[in-house]
């Protein structure tokens, strides 16, 4: 047989003609065999018996899947770790969100219960205005300090929660009894919010009243005996309570006593206890934080105690009540240019004497003071 016919007739050429047609034949199928591995499960692959299996094309197909399950891989983490940048950035501006919104709210609950009006006093750690409560139009004054003047650490509110320490204090001093009859009670703290760079303290506005240093005043400078038992009296009382609790005012003067002229007899109200702090009636004091040019003698050598320095400025504020025009200045006292009038009973000398005692250790308790002779 010639050449031309062995080409046209390949079955029958020889065997080695044979193998070589299917060689030739074989990239094809392989081609196919991939183009099929791309779109088809594995399965399909190993279902065709004429395919000869050679571990070039399971190499071939293993590199290939593990290269796509890498590519997964690689992709997937990367979509997750940018799934928790965002969801951390998210969660960050919400807590920016909320934390306005408490700023916020704290205003808004503020404007909802009261009216601020105008100012009408100031004092060394805060001004104070005028106000009302809306439902049932409650006179009250709104005192504002800065946070960053506030003299003292916080303190314990009684239910585990830091708070300044006036607030802590005038919490303490919500006890009934600290409100009775015959007592210069303390104002009552109605609410408190916490805002931005100030405290708010809302309190009861006793109306009408001025404080004793006015109230002299129109009483054409100074105050009869009897009226200045009256409010002496009260004023002991309320000390006794605040020193029951260790309370220590610290700046008791007629600047912040409340006198409420409503009725013949007077009633004084105690104020500002922007300085008060927590100390035992007999613990001594390294600094004094009350009005200087009433300080007792002692705090000029650096130290005070609570139940001395407190019968020291109920002296002051007599003083100042029985004597026309008497600023009172302990300096000028302990150099002998402020006297005590001779005019007044023996028994107000006497407890003038007492309260003004320039050794600490010989003033009275408070105590004594309510059962001494003057008083009686």
């Amino acid at each position: 047989m010639d050449k031309d016919s062995a080409m046209d007739n390949p079955k029958h050429t020889d065997d080695g003609q044979t193998k070589n047609a299917e060689r030739k034949s074989f990239p094809t199928k392989k081609k196919q065999k991939k183009k099929h591995l791309n779109h088809e499960p594995i399965e399909s692959c190993a279902s065709e018996p004429s395919q000869p299996s050679t571990s070039t094309q399971d190499n071939t197909q293993v590199t290939t899947l593990k290269r796509k399950r890498q590519e997964e891989e690689i992709t997937e983490p990367k979509k997750r770790k940018t799934t928790l940048k965002d969801s951390s950035s998210s969660d960050a501006e919400q807590t920016a969100t909320s934390s306005e919104k408490t700023e916020i709210t704290d205003k808004d609950k503020f404007k909802a219960k009261y009216v601020e009006k105008h100012q009408f006093a100031e004092g060394g750690y805060g001004s104070i205005y005028g106000g009302f409560r809306k439902s049932d139009n409650l006179p009250v004054a709104i005192k504002h300090i800065l946070k960053s003047i506030i003299p003292h650490k916080k303190l314990d509110d009684g239910n585990g929660k830091m708070v300044p320490s006036e607030v802590a204090i005038m919490l303490k001093l919500r006890d009934e009894s600290i409100h009775s009859d015959g007592k210069a009670a303390p104002v009552a703290l109605l609410d408190w919010y916490d805002i931005g760079r100030e405290i708010l303290l809302v309190m009861e506005r006793p109306i009408p009243c001025e404080d004793l240093f006015h109230y002299i005043d129109t009483k054409g400078g100074t105050l009869e005996e009897e009226e200045a038992k009256i409010i002496m009296t009260q004023l002991i009382h309320t000390a006794i309570d605040l020193e029951d609790r260790s309370i220590f005012h610290q700046d008791i003067k007629t600047e912040n006593i409340l006198i409420q002229s409503h009725s013949n007899t007077p009633q004084a109200r105690l104020i500002d206890f922007g300085v008060s702090c927590l100390a035992e009636k007999d613990s001594i004091l390294r600094e004094f934080s009350g009005t200087p040019i009433n300080a007792p003698p002692e705090a000029f050598k650096g130290f005070c105690s609570p139940g001395s320095t407190t019968v020291w400025q109920l002296g002051v504020v007599l003083y100042e009540t029985l004597h026309y025009r008497g600023d009172f200045s302990t300096m000028d006292f302990l150099e002998g240019d402020l006297m005590i009038d001779s005019e007044l009973s023996e028994e107000c000398q006497d407890f003038f004497k007492a309260c003004l005692n320039t050794s600490e250790e010989q003033r009275p308790y408070l105590q004594d003071l309510l059962h001494h002779p003057w008083l009686r």
